[in-house]
């Protein structure tokens, strides 16, 4: 039988003191009870560890023994218990986190930056899937968390707005479009050029919203299908015709020869979301990893219709609760377009 960690730490404050009053005063307990506690120890190993005369405590070899080796062994095992602690509060553990190359860009590489140095503790593996895989992957098991533009409702999968973004004209900077530099270009105006899109394959949600787009204005435009379905150097374009919608995040860092205005403020906005399992099967670190994830959002301004201050960062966990509860896949938040960004 292994002894309990409470009856070594009882032990060791008797060896420190080498006298059982005092000892029980530090321990807040009853000598006899201590006396006990130390009987019952050297039952358990089948060794004395203690000599006892009416005015003295003196340590026996094996007493010495766990002495010596005993606060190690203490503190190791405070180190166990602390971790299952943090690990139930989701400070510790593993992550799956699959996510569609339209979000590889900015989103998901600076929100695994901030959690991973706001938590070292999580380990996060991202692995690269179609969109219309990521919700499927979440509510199957094969992934903890996603991260999507437009993807299509799934049951039992959440799904949280994680950032909004402006839509506008991707083009040759030598197309007709830029004199309405610095913008908005009216959709009119795009229609009246070839736009490109990826297969409706590739993300559903987001062809159908992008289509969609045009035809509730009622300004058919003509498509055009790239070949390569997400394709960052943009070779579609150099006809100086042929135009993208993509959102304004993907607008920065452009190449000399592309350039990006917006649509008018009111036309729909790009939205990435957060694809959770029901919260029944989230695991700690998913759900922590979600309430940092939706922390980083706000204080980035990714949903700029939230505000939310630094003293709210203890709870933001809670307020993710709130939020996820919330979120799923009928939510009514715009989807996002097409280009650099768009989803596989």
């Amino acid at each position: 039988m292994t002894p309990e960690a409470k009856l070594l730490r009882s032990f060791l404050t008797v060896a420190e003191e080498a006298n059982f009053t005092r000892a029980a005063a530090r321990l807040h307990i009853a000598q006899p009870a201590l006396s006990a506690q130390i009987r019952q120890l050297e039952s358990q190993l089948g060794v004395r560890l203690l000599e006892r005369t009416t005015r003295s405590v003196r340590l026996t070899e094996a007493g010495r023994a766990v002495q010596e080796r005993g606060p190690a062994a203490l503190a190791a095992l405070d180190e166990v218990w602390e971790a299952a602690r943090r690990a139930g509060r989701g400070e510790l553990g593993h992550v799956r986190l699959a996510y569609s190359a339209s979000t590889g860009y900015g989103t998901v590489p600076s929100l695994v930056e901030a959690v991973r140095a706001d938590h070292p503790g999580l380990r996060i593996s991202a692995d690269l899937l179609a969109t219309p895989a990521i919700a499927l992957a979440v509510r199957e098991g094969r992934a903890d968390a996603g991260i999507a533009r437009a993807p299509e409702p799934v049951p039992e999968a959440r799904m949280v707005p994680l950032r909004s973004e402006r839509y506008g004209v991707l083009m040759a900077a030598a197309h007709p479009l830029a004199s309405y530099a610095p913008g908005p270009v009216p959709l009119a105006a795009v229609a009246r050029f070839p736009l490109a899109v990826h297969p409706r394959e590739a993300n559903p949600g987001h062809y159908d919203q992008l289509t969609g787009m045009f035809r509730h204005a009622g300004v058919p435009t003509a498509l055009v299908e790239r070949p390569v379905s997400f394709d960052p150097t943009q070779r579609v374009l150099r006809d100086v015709r042929t135009v993208a919608l993509i959102g304004e995040g993907a607008g920065d860092g452009l190449a000399d020869w592309l350039s990006w205005l917006p649509l008018p403020a009111d036309a729909p906005r790009l939205v990435t979301r957060l694809i959770l399992p029901p919260q029944a099967r989230t695991t700690p670190a998913a759900a922590r990893f979600a309430a940092l994830a939706l922390f980083h959002a706000q204080v980035n301004d990714w949903l700029p219709t939230t505000d939310m201050g630094a003293d709210r960062r203890a709870n933001a966990e809670k307020d993710t609760d709130t939020k996820m509860d919330a979120g799923t896949g009928s939510d009514t938040a715009p989807e996002p377009g097409t280009g650099p960004h768009a989803a596989r």
